[in-house]
């Protein structure tokens, strides 16, 4: 039986949650340089800064399960990357299902209004930093995100890429359009996992389940990439 609360393991789970997203952001800034000719991918930029401070969001946990001081310096570290990961993801999905339709680029602007409206509402609860302390209960703080900017965004990146996968398979073949469609499974398994359930689920805390679909998406979205480099070389 393991012990998820045994900090060795919670150590090791931060760490491939972390790894896996950065491994992805890395993965996506060398190839978007190959495929830069290719429309659609300049919006995977917002897909790799999500890649990136997620994973340095994740990296960011360790201490704060370690228990260094101060605490509220590590719990608004977390709270910056994380809404801003999130933000960056939801940017993703929104310039994807806009992309060449003139009457949704307006949609364009959500997530910078999502981010802004998220930190007013913690400047509104109170958070006050002139005490070394947050001035407000970080798990309230971070269920609001996760309720609003990371089930947004995994959500209709989920369907940007399930949108895509669509159109990838009528006009290049089912191979390719099963590619998206596995990168919009893992983001919609991310929705729930990561926006909605934020308990225990069958006595394993959601982390796990994260970790694990953090490494689902990131093979998932090298193994697309991994197409059009094929693509590019015939």
């Amino acid at each position: 039986m393991v012990d998820w609360n045994d900090t060795q393991v919670k150590l090791w789970v931060y760490l491939i949650y972390g790894t896996s997203f950065i491994i992805m952001f890395l993965a996506l800034t060398f190839w978007r340089n190959r495929v830069s000719h290719i429309e659609l991918m300049n919006d995977f930029k917002y897909l790799a800064a999500f890649g990136l401070l997620h994973g340095l969001a994740e990296y960011s946990d360790i201490p704060r399960f370690l228990v260094w001081e101060p605490a509220w310096a590590f719990d608004l570290i977390k709270l910056i990357l994380v809404s801003s990961s999130f933000a960056a993801l939801l940017a993703f999905g929104v310039n994807v299902i806009s992309a060449g339709l003139e009457e949704r680029r307006w949609i364009r602007g959500i997530p910078v209004g999502a981010l802004i409206m998220y930190f007013w509402l913690l400047i509104f609860a109170g958070l006050d930093l002139s005490n070394n302390d947050l001035g407000i209960n970080y798990t309230v703080a971070d269920l609001a995100q996760r309720y609003s900017l990371c089930f947004l965004g995994a959500a209709i990146s989920s369907y940007a890429f399930l949108e895509l996968s669509g159109k990838m398979t009528a006009v290049v073949g089912g191979r390719a359009g099963r590619r998206f469609m596995y990168a919009g499974i893992g983001l919609a398994l991310y929705a729930v996992f990561g926006g909605l359930i934020v308990n225990p689920f069958f006595g394993i805390p959601p982390v796990i389940f994260r970790s694990a679909i953090a490494v689902l998406i990131t093979i998932s979205v090298i193994w697309l990439f991994r197409l059009f480099r094929v693509k590019q070389s015939k």
